[in-house]
């Protein structure tokens, strides 16, 4: 019983960081695309179609 605990324990610490890293980087590229266009002084803005049903 307690070495399933502490093999899903080490288990869910792993997916937590793996989790935590992602989002960091995601967040990480994101600064980083928005800093990139500020610099060019492009402003971007959504053109789409409305679809209707």
């Amino acid at each position: 019983m307690l070495n399933r605990l502490k093999r899903y324990g080490m288990a869910l610490v792993f997916l937590f960081l793996v989790i935590i890293l992602m989002l960091i980087g995601t967040i990480g590229v994101k600064d980083f695309g928005d800093k990139m266009f500020q610099d060019a002084n492009i402003t971007i803005k959504p053109q789409g179609q409305r679809i209707e049903l």
